[in-house]
């Protein structure tokens, strides 16, 4: 082993960590994984929600996130691409009728995953109530193994810190996971003239083993339009 330069702090792989990285590897290592990304346009996704917010902010009110959304629009998008609301273990593929949606919350020392659990059946509010629970379970150290266990598909913001896309690495024995990106402004010509438009990035990573192309570009489409006609989220 060649000297080292400088001064460094050493640190044993142990833990939460050792956890986390074990886990990671072993997908990666099982798993014929394949990125696709798009841009949704969520002009009038944010409008509706600024909409909200202002209709609401008078009684103390709190809207349902951006992230909250998004993840009403994922599960919607699997009710009609149940493929993708899968496990692939011990060469069995289950296809799962409840929808329940692994959410990635940073922790200080690593990343874990609480279960938000039939998400198409519940509202944005709903939505909203359970994931800031799960959140702050999640960072006081509080969830339990129930808390964790038995998701069918994960997703993760990676937009709070400014990044565009992602290829995420598959909680498996699931079969996808949507990494959700920063929200841009893009400037594009409409009916010949020049217009501001908002652009979230969407990045979907699948098994191929399990998923094809096609079919997780028909997936993707889906979450998209949703986002584009997002008066649905709010019904």
């Amino acid at each position: 082993m060649g000297e080292q330069a400088g001064n460094y702090k050493e640190s044993k792989y142990r833990g939460m960590r050792k956890a986390i990285g074990e886990k990671m590897a072993y997908s990666s290592r099982e798993n014929a994984t394949i990125t696709q990304t798009r841009k949704a346009d969520v002009t009038e996704f944010l409008q509706m929600r600024k909409k909200k917010k202002a209709e609401y902010s008078d009684q103390g009110i709190s809207v349902p996130s951006v992230n909250d959304l998004a993840l009403k629009a994922i599960a919607l998008a699997l009710r009609d691409h149940p493929n993708l609301n899968s496990t692939f273990e011990n060469e069995l593929i289950r296809t799962y009728e409840d929808i329940n949606i692994s959410m990635a919350v940073a922790l200080e020392n690593g990343l874990i995953t609480p279960v938000i659990r039939n998400v198409d059946k519940l509202s944005v509010w709903e939505i909203s109530k359970l994931t800031k629970e799960a959140a702050e379970k999640a960072k006081s150290g509080k969830l339990g193994i129930e808390d964790v266990t038995g998701g069918t598909f994960t997703i993760t913001n990676v937009g709070m810190v400014k990044i565009e896309g992602t290829t995420a690495i598959i909680n498996s024995p699931q079969v996808g996971i949507m990494a959700i990106g920063t929200t841009e402004k893009q400037v594009q010509i409409d009916d010949g003239e020049l217009v501001e438009r908002s652009k979230m990035y969407l990045s979907l990573t699948v098994d191929h083993r399990i998923i094809d192309g096609y079919p997780a570009a028909l997936f993707l489409n889906s979450v998209c339009d949703i986002l584009e006609n997002s008066a649905v989220l709010w019904e």
